[in-house]
């Protein structure tokens, strides 16, 4: 639909007219016509308030967050004793979470407006939300202090520990066990030659690791130097766990429902 207006006698386009075919678009709910015919107006008059005002309204109402806070911010510009729209942009730019920001409005507002009481309201809620916002961001921080993180894994699946605190990490997509020390050096314990989809991992007492080869249908069992051998075969093996006491190795075999008690003492 064209939104032009008509031209004023001098042959120039008015902000006024623009202006008021948004509020016509607007009550016909013509929601991006009224949006774009408040912007003709503002850039035909930049300081056109009520244009302005009009457009945050629409823009927040209509979930275009951004765009609200950017008008609102010109139209503060325009007007600095709206307290009304300074208010507005500050509850908006708390929702949206920008804390520090939104206080930079709210404390704007004299206490002889009409919005001081609700402003000060906002303001307490504001800085509680900094204090809980500061507080998650240390529990985070604690939180990765007190955890080793290994990166750059591609589709981890079976993890394990042996007694050096030595942690073993299978990677499905790259084919590989992976050995990460405790000081965090990562190396390729067992490599794509050998593997074939690896999920379940397990230790036992003498630190051999026993891999769940998913895709290539079959238990390996590697010795502590690396070197690998065959130990059974399953189809598509899952998890896996030893039994030291037993010495039994316990295999769940997807595609018969099954779980397998595999002797380790033959």
């Amino acid at each position: 639909m064209d939104i032009t207006p008509k031209a004023n006698a001098q042959g120039i386009p008015s902000a006024t007219v623009y202006y008021n075919q948004g509020i016509d678009f607007y009550n016909s709910n013509e929601i991006q016509n009224s949006i774009n015919a408040f912007k003709k107006a503002i850039e035909l008059d930049p300081k056109f308030y009520e244009a302005y005002y009009n457009l945050a309204k629409i823009q927040e109402s209509y979930k275009y967050y951004n765009d609200a806070i950017a008008t609102y911010e010109k139209l503060i510009e325009t007007m600095p004793e709206d307290y009304e729209s300074m208010y507005n942009l500050g509850n908006l730019l708390y929702k949206r979470g920008y804390l520090k920001k939104s206080l930079t409005y709210l404390d704007r507002i004299p206490n002889y407006s009409e919005y001081f009481d609700s402003a000060e309201k906002l303001i307490d809620t504001v800085e509680k939300r900094q204090v809980e916002v500061a507080q998650e961001q240390k529990l985070k921080e604690d939180t990765l202090k007190k955890s080793s993180l290994f990166e750059n894994i591609q589709a981890p699946s079976g993890v394990a520990v042996d007694k050096q605190g030595n942690v073993y990490v299978a990677s499905f997509s790259q084919n590989a066990v992976y050995r990460i020390t405790p000081d965090n050096v990562k190396t390729t314990f067992v490599g794509p030659n050998n593997l074939g989809g690896p999920v379940g991992i397990a230790i036992d007492n003498d630190n051999n690791i026993y891999i769940a080869n998913y895709n290539k249908g079959n238990v390996i069992k590697a010795a502590p130097d690396g070197k690998t051998s065959v130990l059974l075969l399953v189809k598509k093996p899952y998890c896996l766990n030893v039994d030291d006491k037993n010495r039994k190795l316990l295999i769940t075999e997807q595609e018969k429902n099954t779980v397998i008690k595999f002797d380790l003492a033959e």
